[in-house]
C-alpha cells in the first residue's frame, strides 16, 4: 500500500470495529470531535447519574469519518503499532475505576494514533517549563538580595556604631580672637556625632593668625598648628579672599558667615569727645601731625597713636585699611589708590614690642596719664572690646570705645571650607557637618554670649559697648580688589621714592593764609613723618621756569652739611606765592626725563604734582604733553604721576589723562583750608 493509495480489498489491517475505536489519529475537527465525545463518555461514567449514554448515537457510521486516505496519508510519518483486540461483545461492560487523572472534557488515559504513542501522555510546553524556572529564579534572586542586604547593612551599622575603621581627626583652625568659642562647641558636636563610615570623628581647633594659614598653604605647612585643616575660620572673607588669590582658587570650595563683629577703636574715655566729629580718612592726618589732637581740645596729647596689631586681631586693621582708603580717594574712583594714606597711617603707629592686640591694649590701658601713654587708641573688634571689658575691674572708666560713621568695617568670620589631597573623603565630610552644627541656631546662641553679633539674638551687657546699631556694611569691591589692599598692608613695603613738583603760582587766600602757605604746611608735616629710609626731592615751577630744590635721595644722607630732611623743610619754608601763570607742562616733561635717568631700583618712583593752573607754556600743550608720556613710558622704570588739582583748573582734562596713563592717579581739591588737604598729601606721599 502506498503513502497516498487506498488499501486493497485483500489487505488486512486487523482493524477493530469502529465501535471500539477509541483514539484515532486526528487530522481535523472531525477527531477533535471524536475525541470530546469519548471524553465525555468516561466523564459521565465518573460523575453522571443519569444513566448509560450507549444509545445515543452511532459514532461508528462511515459519515462520520473522513475519507480513509485522509487517515492514513502521514502513515508513513509515525511508527506503526498493534492493533487492540475487539471488545467482547457484551451489552455493557464493567465500569472500570476511573484514574483521578481522567476527568474533564478531554481523556488524558491512552491515547493512540500518529501523533502520539499509545500510551503516551500529553506534554508540557518547555516555554512554560522555561518561564516558571524563571520566576522561580527571579523569586529567589529577590530573597537573597533582600537577605544579604539586610545582612550587610546590619554589619555595616554594627561596624559604624563600633567606629570599626578607628578613628578620625579633623584639624580645624580658627583665627585666635574665635577659637575658644569654636573649639566649645567642637567639643559639644564630637559628642553627638555620629560616625562617618565606620570611623569615629573628632574635631580638633587651633588657634592660628591669617598670616600663618596663608604661609603654611604657600610654603610648607607649620607643625605647630597640626594637620592641615578642612575648615578654616578667620576672621573675615578679607582672609579667605587672600587664600583664593593664592591657590588660585583651588583650595576654598565654599564660605559662609557664622557670626559678625564691627571694627571700631577702643580708646581712652578721655578721647571720646574729640574724635565725635571725626571719620576713619582723618585718621592718617591724625597720626602723622605731631600736634593732631591739640586742634581737638586736647593739648599736650600730640598725635593720635593709634595702634593697628596684625596678630590675635581678627583682621580688624586689614578692615579698618579698607575704611581708611575708601574714605580717602574720590567717589568713583578706584578704592586701591587710598592705599598711601593707609601706608601713611600704619607707618606712623606707635613701636610696641609685638604686633599683637595683647601688647597694644597692655600700652592703651598702661597705668598713669593718658595723654602720655604710648598709645591713644587701638582698632580691633567690637567682640574683643568686650571680652576686655568683662576682665577688667574698672572698665568703665578706664575703656571705651570709638565706632566711626559711615558704612561699617565688619568682621564676618566665615566658616571656609577647604580641598586638598591632604584631606580623607571622611574628614571633608565631617568638616562639612560640623560647619552646619555650628550654623544651627542653639549654637549660635552660644556665639552671642561670647560677645559676637547674631541675627535674632539679644548681645549681653557690658561696661564698655552698648552695642550699637550699625549702618550699612562698608564695601570696596570683589575679592581680587580686596587681596590687594590686604597685600599692602600685610607686606613690608619697600617704600616711595617720590619727588614733589610744586606750583608757587598760588597765591589766593584760604583760611586766613595763601593756598601756597596751607600746602607747604601739609607737606612739612607729611616729611617730618616718613621714615629716614624714605627717598624723596622736591621741585617748584612758576610762570617762568622750573627747577630742581633738593635732589631726590634719602631722608637721612646729608645735603650740604644736613640731613635731606631739614634740606626739603628748608626749601619748602623759603617758598613765596608769584602770579603771572605756571610753565607745568615743560616742567613735568624735565622731571619726568630726570627721574627715569636717576631711577630708584626697588622702589615705588613717583612724582606728586601740587598745582591750580592754568599752565602758559608756549611750546607744549596738553596733547603734546600726553604723547610726550605715552611715548616715553618704560615698563621696566615705571614712574607714576599723582596730581592734587586746585579749583576749576582749565588743565584739568589733561591732569587726569597723564595721571591715567603713567598709572597714577587724579585728585581735585575745592580748597586748601580743609583736612582733605592733609589726607591727599599721606595718600599720595607714603
Amino acid at each position: 500500500m502506498g503513502r497516498h493509495s487506498a488499501p486493497d480489498p485483500d489487505d488486512s489491517l486487523d482493524e477493530p470495529s469502529r465501535d471500539d475505536v477509541v483514539d484515532e489519529p486526528s487530522r481535523g475537527e472531525e477527531a477533535g470531535d471524536r475525541r470530546r465525545a469519548t471524553g465525555r463518555d468516561e466523564e459521565a461514567d465518573l460523575y453522571s447519574d443519569e444513566g448509560d449514554y450507549s444509545d445515543e448515537g452511532d459514532y461508528a457510521h462511515e459519515g462520520y469519518y473522513p475519507a480513509e486516505d485522509a487517515l492514513v496519508d502521514s502513515a508513513d510519518d509515525y511508527p506503526e503499532f498493534p492493533s487492540r483486540q475487539a471488545a467482547p461483545s457484551t451489552p455493557e461492560p464493567p465500569a472500570a475505576s476511573p484514574s483521578l487523572f481522567r476527568g474533564g472534557h478531554r481523556g488524558l488515559g491512552d491515547w493512540r494514533g500518529g501523533h502520539r504513542s499509545e500510551a503516551g501522555r500529553r506534554g508540557v510546553s518547555i516555554g512554560v517549563i522555561v518561564a516558571l524556572v524563571a520566576v522561580v529564579v527571579v523569586v529567589g534572586s529577590v530573597i537573597l538580595w533582600s537577605f544579604f542586604g539586610d545582612a550587610l547593612s546590619k554589619r555595616s551599622h554594627k561596624a559604624a556604631g563600633g567606629c570599626v575603621g578607628g578613628q578620625e581627626t579633623v584639624p580645624v583652625v580658627a583665627d585666635p580672637s574665635i577659637a575658644d568659642s569654636i573649639q566649645q562647641l567642637a567639643e559639644s558636636y564630637n559628642k553627638s556625632a555620629g560616625p562617618v563610615g565606620d570611623r569615629c570623628i573628632v574635631v580638633n581647633v587651633k588657634p592660628a593668625n591669617s598670616d600663618a594659614v596663608l604661609n603654611g598653604f604657600i610654603g610648607k605647612w607649620p607643625a605647630e598648628l597640626g594637620g592641615q585643616p578642612a575648615l578654616w575660620i578667620p576672621g573675615s572673607s578679607i582672609s579667605a579672599a587672600r587664600l583664593a588669590g593664592a591657590t588660585a582658587q583651588k583650595t576654598v570650595t565654599e564660605s559662609h558667615s557664622l557670626a559678625t563683629s564691627p571694627v571700631l577703636l577702643a580708646i581712652r574715655p578721655q578721647l571720646a569727645s574729640a574724635l565725635a566729629n571725626q571719620n576713619w580718612a582723618a585718621l592718617p592726618g591724625l597720626q602723622t601731625n605731631p600736634n593732631a589732637l591739640a586742634g581737638l581740645n586736647l593739648p599736650g596729647w600730640g598725635s593720635l597713636r593709634l595702634a593697628l596689631p596684625m596678630n590675635g586681631n581678627a583682621d580688624a586693621s586689614f578692615l579698618a585699611g579698607e575704611a581708611v582708603a575708601a574714605a580717602s580717594v574720590p567717589p568713583g574712583a578706584p578704592v586701591t589708590q587710598g592705599t598711601g594714606a593707609v601706608r601713611s597711617l600704619l607707618s606712623a603707629q606707635p613701636k610696641l614690642a609685638d604686633n599683637s592686640l595683647t601688647e597694644a591694649m597692655n600700652a592703651l590701658l598702661k597705668p598713669g596719664d593718658a595723654a602720655t601713654a604710648p598709645v591713644h587708641a587701638v582698632v580691633t573688634t567690637e567682640q574683643q572690646l568686650f571680652q576686655h571689658g568683662q576682665s577688667l575691674p574698672d572698665a568703665k572708666d578706664a575703656l571705651a570705645f570709638w565706632l566711626p560713621p559711615g558704612s561699617a568695617a565688619v568682621a564676618d568670620y566665615p566658616t571656609v571650607l577647604l580641598s586638598g589631597s591632604w584631606l580623607t573623603r571622611e574628614q571633608a565630610s565631617a568638616a562639612s557637618e560640623f560647619s552646619r552644627f555650628m550654623h544651627k541656631s542653639d549654637q549660635l546662641a552660644k556665639l552671642a554670649k561670647a560677645g559676637f553679633r547674631v541675627n535674632g539674638v539679644k548681645p549681653p551687657s557690658s561696661p564698655v559697648t552698648d552695642f550699637p546699631a550699625l549702618p550699612a556694611t562698608l564695601s570696596v569691591g570683589d575679592d581680587p580688589v580686596r587681596a590687594t589692599l590686604a597685600e599692602a598692608m600685610a607686606s613690608p613695603s619697600s617704600g616711595q621714592a617720590t619727588t614733589i613738583m610744586l606750583d608757587q603760582s598760588m597765591p589766593g587766600q584760604e583760611g586766613g593764609k595763601t593756598r601756597l602757605a596751607n600746602v607747604v604746611g601739609a607737606l612739612q608735616d607729611k616729611i617730618k613723618a616718613l621714615p629716614a629710609t624714605a627717598v624723596v626731592g622736591l621741585w617748584t615751577f612758576d610762570g617762568h621756569e622750573g627747577r630742581s630744590e633738593v635732589a631726590s635721595g634719602p631722608l637721612s644722607d646729608p645735603v650740604n652739611g644736613q640731613p635731606r630732611s631739614a634740606a626739603l623743610a628748608a626749601a619748602l619754608d623759603k617758598q613765596y606765592s608769584s602770579g603771572g601763570g605756571a610753565v607745568s607742562f615743560t616742567t613735568l616733561r624735565m622731571l619726568y626725563q630726570d627721574m627715569q635717568t636717576n631711577y630708584h631700583a626697588g622702589q615705588t618712583n613717583s612724582i606728586l604734582l601740587i598745582t591750580a593752573g592754568p599752565h602758559t607754556d608756549q611750546t607744549l600743550d596738553g596733547p603734546g604733553l600726553q604723547d610726550f608720556i605715552r611715548k616715553s613710558a618704560d615698563p621696566a622704570k615705571p614712574i607714576a604721576v599723582n596730581v592734587i588739582d586746585f579749583g576749576a583748573d582749565p588743565d584739568r582734562t589733561t591732569w587726569e589723562a597723564v595721571a591715567q596713563l603713567s598709572g597714577g592717579s587724579y585728585q581735585n581739591l575745592a580748597t586748601s583750608a580743609s583736612p582733605d588737604l592733609a589726607s591727599a598729601v599721606n595718600n599720595f606721599l607714603s
